[in-house]
């Protein structure tokens, strides 16, 4: 997080990182997860929180163990949790994604609304071109991102007022 406080321009909200105004639609990259390769559309109708994060990132590791204690409302909202992993890991070495999720939350694998993987060139240059280690699009119904943003331990009521509409 240090890191995004002095990388933002000047003036800039450091947890205000859309790279428009929003809403505005997701575009239709892939990345490669469990099963093979995946597109954003194949989520098109659920609500979804697509992570791109390094796993070398400290804040990261705070932000998966509160993700995972918020799981029972993740689920029941029916927010799909798109855990995936900068491409090249932000340029330092790291755990891949599975391995990761393994050693901080095994738990979370097993769970059918996560979903982890490993960005492809084209979801970094579309959804992270400027590199940082934890950034977040909440991703509605219809496709329209709605909201950017980094750091879930610190926007955890952000991201829970978009999956289950409660009041912040």
């Amino acid at each position: 997080m240090f890191v995004l406080l002095f990388s933002q321009p000047s003036g800039a909200a450091l947890f205000d990182l859309a790279p428009r105004d929003v809403p505005y639609f997701a575009s239709d990259t892939a990345f490669t997860g469990q099963s093979g390769q995946h597109l954003l559309s194949e989520y098109r109708g659920h609500k979804v929180m697509l992570w791109l994060f390094s796993t070398w990132c400290h804040t990261c590791v705070a932000g998966i163990k509160v993700m995972q204690d918020n799981q029972v409302f993740w689920k029941q909202s029916g927010l799909i949790i798109l855990a995936v992993r900068n491409r090249n890991n932000g340029g330092y070495p790291g755990l891949k994604m599975p391995d990761f999720i393994k050693k901080i939350a095994p738990q979370l694998l097993q769970e059918p609304n996560w979903v982890t993987g490993e960005a492809s060139a084209e979801m970094a240059q579309q959804y992270n071109a400027r590199q940082f280690p934890d950034i977040y699009y909440l991703i509605d119904e219809q496709g329209q991102v709605q909201t950017v943003s980094t750091a879930p331990t610190a926007t955890l009521q952000k991201i829970k007022q978009f999956a289950g509409g409660i009041s912040q």
